[in-house]
This record gives structure tokens, C-alpha cells and sequence, in this order.
């Protein structure tokens, strides 16, 4: 059973946010404007120790932050869709969010169709490697239970990609097996994807190298994600060391700092090295957010805007939100300057949606703390 979440009331504000990419946007970064009116409450995340939780509020029994989830990321896909319809959605680490247990029997599970119909992709990580230190295998249960939902995802026709994490050419060939028995496109990334500053060297090329267009997740056979670009140097350096490569799916921050990739930048993207086109998707979390991003204004902070809670465990810059809130979703989808407009605008062809594990936080699930904690990189420490 969930341990009861911690909850405080925040005071009410107005929310000022940021218009999506100031620079390639037609629309000023002043001219999202909201009233936020309505009282909030926010999880607190790293509690002082031994504090006793006070009992939980009616709004806390009552709201599910399952679907309050699927209903968020249904609503981005029909927002990106009627404006492309061709735009694709992959959800990172969904875990349950595919799935929908009984009220009265949690053993009973059906799978929520209507979720997965309004997604193009799942991708999980550290399934086979790199789950909490890397190279090291999950725990048995917990891989039993990932390798459910995969076939689930499957069976629902979603494509499946896998980012696992390991630095010896050996345990990377054994992760390539396994995905392909399991007819997954794998990535294995040697060190936490946060500390990436160059492309994979092994395999010396991608694995599945593949000569042909890919025009949908269906006919992507291998992939990449680029968590920092910025390590890259300028964005015409990252653009053009990323187009010397072969990979079918280029996965990247849309921004480098504080700018945007731009338009020119992503459609340099979209050619492999032989020449043939590929597909680049933008990364987003959609349920936090970072002092450095576009949309931060100066004063914000734990509490203010409303929708704005306390920061990651060791991340001092970034701050769970009440992804639920209207005036977060705003920012997200919805209008010329939300974020997802800005991505369509500047040629992408998908995002990536991350972030989903912070409903278990507001759920109350006690190991929550490690699952968002930075990975280890061996386990001799």
C-alpha cells in the first residue's frame, strides 16, 4: 500500500508564462497570460525525516493521478495531431499508464485502449541493463513486470524502443540479443544519458544500419537519444555531427541552453549520412519543471506559480508540478505559444514524453526518492 502523500495548500497567483521559442515564435514570449485563481495542492518531495504526514485531504482520496496522466497526454495528441496529423507521440517509461486495474480487485488488469490508441510508441529503460547502476540486470520481478507491459504494447500494435545502459562490449551484445528476440529497437548508452557528449562507439555502427527513408516509427530499425546537445558546441556543429551518422531516429533536447534548435538545424537532422531521410523527435518532461527553461520567470519559485512544487531529490533546479493543472497544460499544449506548437513549427517530426514516473509521487510510493535518483555508475562504490 502507498504510504499518504504530503500535501500543503499553495496561495493563489497569476501566471505569467513564457510564449514557446522567443526567437523562432511569431509571438511574444510576454503574451501568454493566465489567472491562475484556483488553490492548489502540491507533494512534497524530501520531507524532513521522522515529519508525520498530516491525513490526507478529500481531494487526495478522490483524484487519480493515473489518469490524470493519460488524460494529459491524451489531450497533447489531439491537440498535435490536428494541427499534423502525422506528428508522433512516444511515451517514455508508461509502466501501469497502459494498463487499468480493477478498483475492487488490483489483481484484475485490462489494458486502457483508449490510451494506447492515442500514443505511436512506448520506449523503457535499463529493461535488461542499467536499471538503477549501470551495466547491472533489474531485479527479476521488476524486469517480469516491464517485459509484461512490453507485450501488452505490442499486442496493441505499439511500436517498442528500449534505452538500456551498460559500458562493456559484451553486456551490450547481450542486450542487443534480448531486444531482438523481443522485436525491440534498442539503444545502449555507456553512460547516464545526462553525460553523453558523443555517439555511441559501440557497435561501431547502428545496430540494424539501415540504407532506406524511414517515414514512421514502423520502419525505424535503430535509434539515438541526445540528452545535452549543448556538448556539441553550436547547433550547426550538433546538427552536422548528428547528419554523420546512420541511426533512423534521432531522439534530442530541442534546445541548446536556452536556445532553440532551429528550424534549419532540425531539417539538417532529418538526413542520414548515406542520404536518406530519418525522423528526429524532440524530448519533453511534462511533469516538471527547470529554472532554466524558457517559460521560468524571474520570482518563481517552490509554490508560486501555484502549479509549481518541490524540487527532484538532488535537483535543486528542477521542481515536481501538478502536471493536472490548467495552467501547466497551457504551457504545454493548446495555443501558438505552447510547446508543442513550437515543435511542430520548427519541422519535428514527434516528441518523446517523459516524466511519466512522477504520478507514483503523488501517489505516496515510498521508493520514489531512488527512482528519481541519478544513476549509478558502478557498483563498487
Amino acid at each position: 500500500m502507498a504510504t499518504p502523500m504530503t500535501l500543503r495548500p499553495l496561495v493563489k497567483n497569476s501566471l505569467c508564462a513564457a510564449a514557446f521559442f522567443a526567437a523562432s515564435l511569431l509571438v511574444s514570449s510576454e503574451s501568454l497570460a493566465q489567472d491562475a485563481t484556483q488553490p492548489g495542492f502540491t507533494r512534497i518531495q524530501g520531507e524532513t525525516q521522522g515529519a508525520a504526514p498530516p491525513p490526507p485531504s478529500v481531494r487526495t482520496m478522490v483524484r487519480d493521478f493515473r489518469e490524470d496522466m493519460r488524460s494529459f497526454i491524451q489531450q497533447i495528441s489531439n491537440y498535435a495531431r490536428s494541427i499534423d496529423p502525422n506528428f508522433s507521440i512516444i511515451v517514455r517509461d508508461p509502466e501501469e499508464l497502459i494498463i487499468k486495474r480493477d478498483v475492487q480487485d488490483e489483481t484484475m488488469i485490462s489494458p486502457a485502449r483508449t490510451f494506447m490508441l492515442s500514443i505511436d510508441g512506448v520506449m523503457f529503460d535499463g529493461v535488461f541493463r542499467g536499471d538503477r547502476v549501470l551495466g547491472k540486470p533489474p531485479a527479476p520481478e521488476l524486469q517480469k513486470e516491464t517485459l509484461e507491459r512490453i507485450q501488452r504494447a505490442k499486442q496493441n500494435g505499439l511500436p517498442v524502443f528500449l534505452l538500456d545502459f551498460a559500458a562493456k562490449p559484451a553486456e551490450i551484445d547481450e542486450v542487443i540479443r534480448s531486444a531482438d528476440k523481443l522485436d525491440a529497437i534498442v539503444n545502449v548508452l555507456p553512460v547516464p544519458e545526462n553525460l553523453m557528449t558523443t555517439l555511441p562507439t559501440y557497435p561501431r555502427r547502428p545496430h540494424n544500419e539501415n540504407p532506406r527513408n524511414v517515414l514512421s516509427l514502423h520502419d525505424v530499425k535503430n535509434f539515438t537519444y541526445i540528452a545535452n546537445p549543448r556538448a556539441w558546441g553550436r547547433q550547426d556543429q550538433f546538427a552536422f555531427a548528428m547528419h554523420d551518422s546512420n541511426y533512423d531516429l534521432l531522439i534530442v533536447d530541442p534546445f541548446i541552453g536556452r536556445e532553440p534548435l532551429s528550424g534549419q538545424a532540425v531539417a539538417t537532422l532529418k538526413y542520414k549520412k548515406i542520404g536518406a531521410q530519418r525522423l528526429v523527435f524532440a524530448r519533453a518532461d511534462i511533469t516538471s519543471a527547470m529554472s532554466h527553461r524558457y517559460y521560468w520567470k524571474s520570482g518563481w519559485t517552490e509554490g508560486y506559480p501555484s502549479f509549481i512544487g518541490a524540487p527532484f531529490p538532488g535537483e535543486p533546479d528542477r521542481y515536481f508540478v501538478d502536471y493536472w493543472d490548467p495552467a501547466w497544460q497551457q504551457l504545454i499544449f493548446g495555443s501558438p505559444q505552447s510547446f508543442i506548437y513550437g515543435l511542430i513549427q520548427q519541422g519535428y517530426n514527434g516528441v518523446l514524453l517523459e516524466g511519466m514516473q512522477t504520478y507514483l509521487a503523488f501517489e505516496g510510493n515510498v521508493e520514489i526518492p531512488q527512482a528519481f535518483a541519478p544513476m549509478v555508475l558502478s557498483e563498487e562504490k
